[in-house]
């Protein structure tokens, strides 16, 4: 079976290239020969038998939208033209996936977060709509990010099946440090930018410090906001967190695995502002597989990444108290930090990589019998 998966990347740093890649290996082991769509290329070396074409214009909804449609789909036709299925992993490539499908082949699409509703309400909008309703099935990585596309186009709900994110566990993982070796400190993993968090994190080690004063919280990740980062900055410089709060900014995948091994938590209490929202998570996983216990946030996706006191905390959104007193237990000499710890990696062990894509290669057969039924009755 021929699938065309078109996405932004094969990255390991941002969201839509790290599961896209993910996904996309593991496809020949199940049948699947894909043929990827993307952006730009990126040196992958268990790509290398994969069908990869780096050239996507259209991912901006800009006044060139049509014109970058126009070249994107008469390029892609002649590529995807064996495939039966189209696959869009990343949602501001959906005009392009639904032009491509219109010529006798099935459309899946993937509702990530942010994204998968807040281009119903932009200029494209009737495009993506029509997009969705014409799709044979819509995989949402999480059952909130499924709850927010059917809100907005309820006509959809009986093609949203919610597949969550997955995680590969190293086995050299599966004795992580205990508590004795750990640092009293905390991770913080992906985009400084408002909807994840950053500032309230920093306000709520202002008061973890109180308790912990060598208490630090690692930041690592590129910034997508500079006055954001200001302003976090600015409540550093305020609370005196200038030895506690650590700016790492973008490190290799083994300097952050040396991090996860030091630390006593991962927190990321993302915020939902406007059409805005943390789709799933996925750094949540991660560190549940070093055996780190995460915080995130409710009425978010991070509501499938951490099982509440299981893998982590759960706390309300923007409640300052709550992430504080989740990051005191997790620094506690009284809280069972190695329990939760193992748990939080027995956590990861039930989210593999193996059972998304098992979940994904029995979605492409149920759309190929789908197909096969209806040209019996045509």
């Amino acid at each position: 079976m021929k699938v065309a998966f078109i996405t932004t990347n094969l990255s390991q740093d941002n969201g839509w290239g790290r599961y896209s890649y993910e996904i996309i290996k593991r496809m020949p082991q199940h049948g699947v020969e894909p043929v990827v769509l993307i952006m730009s290329s990126a040196h992958c070396p268990d790509l290398e038998k994969i069908q990869i074409h780096p050239f996507l214009l259209s991912f901006a909804d800009g006044i060139l939208k049509p014109i970058n449609l126009a070249i994107d789909f008469f390029t892609a036709r002649k590529l995807v033209k064996d495939c039966s299925i189209i696959h869009c992993l990343a949602e501001p490539f959906i005009p392009l996936a639904y032009l491509l499908a219109k010529n006798g082949k099935s459309l899946i699409i993937n509702a990530v977060g942010t994204y998968s509703v807040a281009l119903l309400k932009k200029r494209w909008d009737n495009f993506y709509q029509q997009a969705y309703l014409s799709a044979t099935f819509i995989l949402a990585i999480s059952r909130y990010t499924a709850m927010r596309l059917t809100n907005t186009v309820p006509q959809i709900a009986d093609k949203i099946r919610v597949i969550p994110l997955g995680v590969s566990v190293n086995n050299q993982n599966d004795q992580p440090p205990s508590s004795q070796f750990r640092e009293n400190a905390f991770l913080m993993v992906g985009h400084v930018k408002p909807r994840k968090g950053t500032l309230q994190a920093v306000k709520a080690m202002a008061k973890v410090v109180q308790k912990f004063p060598d208490a630090k919280l690692f930041i690592v990740g590129p910034i997508s906001d500079a006055q954001y980062v200001q302003q976090v900055k600015v409540n550093v410089s305020k609370n005196k967190l200038e030895d506690n709060i650590i700016w790492l900014g973008k490190i290799s995948q083994k300097e952050l695995n040396s991090y996860y091994n030091r630390v006593r938590g991962l927190v990321m209490p993302s915020i939902n502002i406007g059409d805005s929202f943390e789709g799933f998570g996925l750094v949540h996983l991660e560190a549940n597989a070093f055996g780190v216990p995460a915080i995130g946030s409710l009425d978010c996706g991070n509501e499938d990444a951490i099982r509440d006191g299981y893998s982590g905390f759960l706390v309300e959104q923007e409640n300052i108290q709550s992430l504080y007193e989740a990051m005191i237990k997790l620094l506690s000499s009284e809280f069972n930090w190695d329990f939760m710890s193992q748990k939080s990696l027995d956590f990861a062990r039930s989210k593999t990589w193996k059972k998304v894509i098992k979940s994904y290669s029995l979605t492409y057969k149920l759309t190929q019998t789908i197909i096969k039924d209806s040209k019996k009755f045509c």
